[in-house]
């Protein structure tokens, strides 16, 4: 079986530093956000605390910091005296985890979130997303509430695309057969949960019936977008379903 260090290394693509455990999993209990030690395996001063390293999250975030989110929880945070106040507590809590996580007596705890330092703005979304899932005591909810965030964006972006009549075919062909194969494979009576663990998987088997029964000019560059408004339309028959 696969350590958790090992799965780490595959998701960032290279191997962990100052590598200390994991503090969330997501809904398919693969390492979501890792909690790293002060110090690496050298002694050197490692600011990182928690690092996101769920690639739907990842991915997720990002396209927020495209869109400004930073900016936005930024400025609310100064203008909202809840948000400022849990921003603060936010910062007494990393203190207290960094004293903990340091290895050495002599060494003083290191003092930066996912990033660097976060002295008085969020700025990179990653480090607000990993320090609360460090926290949040229902981290399943969030990640599963973000992975229905990208079904939402893809089904947005199949309506969009589909204003073009010609592609507007296509798509649904793609779509219709899509929605047969999960419909095979997780039955008419499901959670949300047994929903998004059929995702994890559905890149391999989407691609193989999309293939087989609608390849039609252009289908690989489509996938992905038709696959998240499978599932988004499909997540309605869910028996713990709520918009």
């Amino acid at each position: 079986m696969e350590s958790d260090r090992e799965t780490v290394e595959r998701q960032l693509g290279r191997p962990p530093r100052a590598f200390r455990r994991v503090v969330v999993r997501c809904p398919f209990a693969h390492p979501a956000v890792t909690e790293q030690s002060a110090y690496d395996e050298n002694g050197e001063p490692f600011p990182t605390t928690f690092w996101l390293t769920c690639p739907h999250l990842v991915a997720a975030v990002s396209r927020l910091e495209a869109a400004g989110g930073v900016e936005r929880w930024t400025r609310a945070a100064s203008e909202d005296r809840a948000l400022r106040l849990s921003l603060e507590r936010a910062h007494s809590d990393q203190r207290g985890v960094c004293t903990r996580t340091s290895p050495s007596p002599w060494h003083a705890p290191a003092t930066g979130w996912v990033t660097g330092s976060w002295p008085s703005s969020s700025r990179c979304g990653r480090t607000f997303a990993a320090l609360h899932n460090g926290y949040d005591p229902a981290p399943v909810t969030m990640v599963l509430d973000v992975v229905r965030r990208e079904w939402e964006e893809g089904y947005r972006r199949l309506e969009a695309a589909s204003r073009d009549p010609v592609a507007a075919e296509r798509l649904h062909t793609q779509l219709d057969v899509v929605t047969d194969e999960l419909r095979k494979r997780i039955g008419q009576t499901f959670t949300l949960d047994d929903l998004a663990t059929a995702y994890e998987r559905a890149d391999s088997w989407a691609r193989d019936v999309v293939s087989e029964h609608a390849a039609t000019p252009g289908w690989m560059h489509t996938l992905a977008m038709v696959e998240d408004a499978a599932f988004y339309l499909y997540q309605r028959g869910a028996v713990d379903y709520t918009p």
